[in-house]
């Protein structure tokens, strides 16, 4: 940091990197401008609106007196942000890696109304100790059976998803969703669809036919759950394919929820992409919440395949879900044999070089994301050894989901989601912002 009488009050030339940022007072309360620069440093003051003839310098002040002048050329982006936030990312890079400053600092958050960095800071205190019961407690976990969960991966692991703020069963929600008269129409579907997935499967190639012509001429949307429910997850993937094609001629919305099923979760890759297909060449923004919520999935590949969707879809209101996905941490339960001298796992979530000792091939399926539920079993080559299960946690760069977030913005801030989420602001917080000069 430079002290304010170094400031230069004339036009400054940023020819190389600016390597330091301005930082207010702690004592001021409200917002201030933050303005990331092209060369890598970022300025932090109060922009003044300028005449007209200044041509495209910015000046920016600081609520000490000092000025800073800049050539808007070298402007990336401005954001405006409360002072809290600055002060919390100037004490999160100066403390302790320890259990008591993470939790001092989320105790701090929470005075000062930063929920998303409280919660930052207790998963930090869980990489360090993760059974911190304070800390789950604050983030609303519960142990059951020895293994920490969310309230809602509880639910989920029960068989229930949030509806309207209350948790249903899927069949329950489908019910909720549809009322006497349409579950009559569908009832009706049902009869016919496996009557002719039964004729298809006979031995009679005239039957064959006949039933695959039935199926393929259907074009009503109290179809979409018998065929959703009959064919989504057929063992033939000729059966499955054929869903996409009959889902795709459907009109209305009842197709979007099995068409984005079958894009994110299908084993067939050709299947996935016919389903994306068929999802972009429709109205999808009622689809957009499902690839969303595979965001969060426990499996990276389903991660992966719903940066894919979205970066087809194209809708830029996923920015802030995509730049939340651009780093996500997996768990991996892996059985290996009980040798826990050789055998461990950091408890900061990392692998390798820091105390972990795995079998190179789960190290190198891990990397590779390989393991699409996140678990994997390996057969004992010697079984005298006991076995044991050990859980290790893997964090992901997604490359998926930093492509969609290329394409539908047109920007690359790389893997940093601090600088996305910055940028995200100044294009949202429009009032009494200066204009980039590109």
């Amino acid at each position: 940091m430079f002290p304010e009488h170094f400031l230069p009050s004339s036009r400054l030339a940023l020819s190389v990197p600016l390597l330091f940022t301005l930082i207010l007072s702690q004592q001021t309360s409200g917002h201030c401008d933050l303005i990331k620069l092209k060369a890598g440093g970022e300025i932090r003051g109060k922009l003044q609106k300028l005449p007209s003839e200044s041509g495209e310098a910015r000046i920016i002040e600081t609520l000490t007196g000092g000025k800073i002048t800049v050539d808007a050329q070298q402007i990336e982006f401005i954001t405006n942000r409360p002072l809290s936030v600055e002060e919390y990312e100037s004490r999160s890079k100066s403390i302790a890696d320890t259990v008591d400053a993470h939790l001092e600092l989320a105790n701090w958050c929470s005075e000062n109304h930063l929920i998303s960095q409280r919660h930052a800071e207790l998963e930090k205190v869980l990489l360090l100790e993760p059974d911190h019961a304070k800390a789950r407690a604050a983030l609303g976990y519960t142990n059951r059976d020895g293994e920490w969960m969310t309230r809602d991966e509880l639910m989920r692991k029960n068989g229930y998803i949030k509806y309207k703020g209350r948790y249903v069963s899927t069949a329950e929600l489908e019910l909720l969703e549809k009322n006497e008269a349409d579950l009559a129409e569908e009832q009706k579907w049902f009869k016919k669809v496996k009557l002719w997935l039964s004729l298809m499967n006979s031995n009679n190639a005239q039957l064959q036919q006949e039933g695959l012509k039935n199926i393929q001429s259907i074009n009503d949307p109290f179809a979409v759950s018998a065929l959703a429910r009959l064919m989504g997850k057929h063992e033939n993937y000729l059966i499955r394919s054929l869903l996409v094609t009959t889902l795709s001629q459907i009109t209305g919305d009842k197709p979007l929820r099995p068409l984005a099923e079958l894009a994110l979760s299908d084993p067939v890759q050709a299947i996935r992409e016919s389903a994306l297909q068929a999802l972009s060449r429709r109205d999808v923004s009622q689809a957009i919440v499902y690839f969303i919520e595979a965001l969060k999935n426990r499996s990276n590949l389903i991660v992966q395949r719903a940066g894919k969707g979205l970066e087809l879809i194209g809708d830029k209101s996923v920015v802030p879900e995509l730049i939340s996905a651009l780093v996500t941490t997996h768990t991996y339960r892996v059985r290996v044999p009980d040798t826990t001298t050789t055998y461990s796992f950091g408890t900061n979530g990392t692998f390798g070089n820091t105390g972990v000792v795995l079998p190179p091939d789960i190290e190198a399926g891990l990397l590779a994301g390989r393991y699409p539920n996140g678990v994997i079993v390996l057969p004992s080559q010697q079984p005298k050894i006991p076995m044991r299960t050990i859980s290790v946690k893997h964090h992901h760069q997604n490359e998926a989901v930093l492509s969609a977030l290329q394409e539908i913005t047109q920007q690359n801030f790389g893997y940093n989601q601090r600088l996305w989420q910055l940028w995200w602001s100044s294009t949202q917080n429009k009032a009494g912002i200066i204009p980039v000069v590109q």
